[in-house]
């Protein structure tokens, strides 16, 4: 993440209402044995485009993100990966900011000022009774030339993104200072326990690495 966050609001993608119609199908991410669904919330991961780096983690940071929410059993979250021309595409037709940025969300509407569990309070399943909570969409070019900036490794990078992009998807924004700290710290936290659970998971007997 950058570290001046008057730079980082204007740069940063937020929670958008219109789909992204552009984006190639989206796909689910096929799940081995030694990667089970958690009890509680079921989160399924879609993915388009060619990930930059390892989706198991991905994942892992995307579900630590939404976990403390209360989502409904059966929810599922759209990953798609572009470009940077489909980035600025998307950035300039649904913000009308003419550049590429790190990530955007598209999500249901919600209440002015709602976030986290308050949020998902105001989502609607589809009547199949899955929440299909929305879309995060990154730009692997940005996200690698944020990594090689802040001295990062890219699969960190774009674990930070994708958990950030989540936290939009139920409220969470970062056009104030204020907003944007506070994102900064939960998409942390949730990088930091997706680690904690590879590690412990990588710790057990018979159990091998993604």
């Amino acid at each position: 993440m950058r570290a001046h966050p008057a730079r980082r609001a204007a740069d940063q993608g937020r929670v958008l209402r219109a789909p992204p119609r552009c984006l190639p199908r989206a796909h689910p991410v096929p799940r081995g044995p030694h990667h089970p669904h958690p009890p509680g919330c079921v989160l399924r991961v879609t993915v388009a485009g060619r990930a930059p780096c390892a989706l198991p983690p991905l994942r892992a940071a995307i579900r630590a993100a939404l976990r403390p929410i209360g989502l409904p059993r059966e929810t599922e979250v759209s990953l798609a990966f572009v470009d940077d021309a489909t980035q600025r595409g998307l950035n300039r037709r649904h913000r009308r900011i003419d550049r590429t940025t790190d990530v955007l969300s598209f999500g249901q509407r919600l209440p002015r000022r709602a976030r986290g569990p308050e949020a998902a309070r105001h989502l609607v399943p589809d009547p199949d009774g899955v929440l299909r909570l929305g879309d995060i969409v990154v730009s692997s070019e940005q996200a690698a030339r944020q990594a090689r900036r802040g001295g990062r490794r890219l699969a960190d990078e774009v674990a930070l993104l994708v958990a950030h992009g989540a936290l939009h998807l139920v409220g969470y924004e970062d056009e104030t200072a204020g907003g944007y700290r506070e994102m900064v710290r939960l998409g942390k936290l949730a990088v930091r326990q997706k680690m904690v659970k590879t590690m412990k998971r990588r710790a057990r007997p018979g159990v091998r690495r993604p």
